[in-house]
């Protein structure tokens, strides 16, 4: 019950967000109203943490290493997205390209800047997570934290930083795309060429699909769990070439069934495999025998 709350305060903050800007990754027109969403947010999974104690330090460690730093990550990425994208150069192609390989290059210093805590993220280490992740261990000044105020009953030694390291991932990720669309139109023929040898599209129900991302999200196969929903999203869009802006608006939907499953399709994926294996297993081919 206690994750169960704790990740419909998420998927409610995600939807609100998506609302809001339209887009999760490429619009931050209402960049207070975003901050002012989240910050409401968490000051919601603060109270829940107060009222709902933590049972032993291993639930204390995995809501300040994984849990709060998900949450956390949204205000870093809407700020720097902001900037990033209202100091975009009005220019040709090329300077816009070189604009965002120099953003690239500023995130990956980040990265070098703190490279030990990164690899300790990366390799989801655990030697030190009584260290970085019980309250009662936190110093002064924890890594990253220098210009904001912590508050004590709700931070540790660097949840705050793990946060900065998945904001700082998901940039990454959206300025790559950001380069990698540049290219593609500076080429789009070529390109237009090869993909339409290549094209594949999703024709089932788009719901359908969100079933199968919200499964891969919450099985957290991809990237060791570290993929955030609209990654999932994302990649199933590009790979697939359908439109699923309405993703989160669609699992709302799943959620508020009532007489189907909230798995209809990965039920019937089930099923399907289930029959072609029973079917396969039980065929024999029979072989006429020649006495001679």
């Amino acid at each position: 019950m206690w994750a169960k709350e704790i990740d419909n305060l998420y998927s409610e903050m995600l939807e609100q967000l998506e609302k809001i800007n339209g887009s999760m990754h490429d619009s931050v027109g209402k960049l207070s109203v975003s901050l002012s969403l989240i910050r409401q947010t968490m000051i919601s999974l603060r109270e829940f943490i107060k009222v709902n104690s933590f049972i032993d330090e291993e639930q204390e460690i995995k809501f300040f290493k994984y849990v709060k730093p998900r949450f956390a990550a949204w205000q870093t990425y809407y700020i720097e997205l902001h900037n990033i994208i209202s100091s975009t150069p009005i220019g040709t192609d090329q300077m816009i390209k070189d604009y965002y390989i120099n953003e690239i290059a500023i995130t990956d210093r980040f990265f070098k800047i703190n490279a030990f805590y990164f690899q300790y993220y990366l390799k989801d280490e655990h030697s030190k997570d009584r260290i970085y992740f019980l309250r009662r261990n936190r110093t002064q000044f924890p890594p990253g934290s220098e210009i904001i105020v912590i508050e004590s009953d709700f931070s540790t030694e660097l949840d705050y930083l793990f946060s900065k390291f998945r904001a700082y991932e998901m940039l990454r990720d959206y300025i790559i795309k950001r380069v990698k669309f540049l290219h593609q139109e500076s080429d789009r023929s070529r390109i237009n060429e090869l993909s339409d040898k290549m094209k594949r599209s999703w024709s089932g129900d788009k719901i359908e699909l969100v079933e199968i991302a919200y499964g891969i999200y919450y099985t957290q196969r991809l990237n060791n769990g570290k993929a955030e929903i609209s990654d999932i999203i994302d990649w199933l869009e590009e790979s697939l070439n359908t439109d699923l802006s309405q993703a989160y608006r669609m699992f709302v939907d799943i959620r508020r069934r009532k007489t189907i499953s909230y798995t209809k399709f990965i039920d019937e994926m089930r099923h399907e495999i289930n029959v072609h294996i029973e079917d396969s297993i039980k065929y024999r081919p029979k072989f006429n025998s020649q006495n001679k």
